[in-house]
């Protein structure tokens, strides 16, 4: 299957979109291969075209949306700053409201999975920031490790901490990253 056929790019999205409504409408964990074919009009073989499972599809749907969100002030940054710090973390408490409020997504099922995947994202981000200081010679490369997991873990922490706090969540956000 080619994955630019602008048939095969209407398919994904139309799977996408069913997954995301069925989300919307009930747990992960009791959605069907069955209920997205049916949701999106399409047979099981067109789905398996497209995806392994629908574990595959929530990594993508996940994946792409952390990517579609993705200031481009953090993507293109090569010093780890305050600024970038706290522009990472508003992201990530942004990422989780749209994520999971606007389309009203239960995360109880899916929270490790999502969790796992934008640690992991952040984890890259992060190191592509201090490779790029390393490469200028402003960091020593044997350092990189543990700062890549001591930064990417203090940052989704504080974000995680905003947006599941009960207080007044713009409140936290602002005071959080001040």
């Amino acid at each position: 299957m080619n994955e630019k056929d602008p048939r095969a790019i209407r398919t994904k999205n139309l799977i996408k979109e069913s997954f995301v409504q069925l989300l919307e409408e009930k747990d992960f964990k009791y959605i069907t291969i069955k209920d997205i074919t049916t949701k999106a009009t399409i047979n099981r073989a067109t789905f398996y075209a497209h995806y392994l499972d629908k574990y595959i599809l929530l990594e993508e749907l996940v994946i792409d949306c952390f990517e579609e969100m993705l200031p481009i002030e953090i993507l293109s940054a090569t010093d780890l700053n305050e600024e970038i710090i706290k522009e990472l973390i508003f992201f990530l408490y942004e990422y989780n409201i749209s994520f999971y409020q606007k389309r009203k997504i239960d995360s109880t099922s899916i929270a490790s999975t999502v969790d796992n995947l934008l640690k992991y994202k952040i984890d890259n981000l992060i190191e592509k920031i201090l490779n790029s200081m390393v490469a200028r010679n402003e960091l020593d490369s044997k350092d990189t490790n543990i700062l890549v997991k001591l930064i990417s873990s203090s940052v989704y922490s504080c974000a995680q901490y905003c947006y599941f706090s009960k207080n007044d969540k713009e409140y936290n956000i602002e005071k959080t990253i001040s």
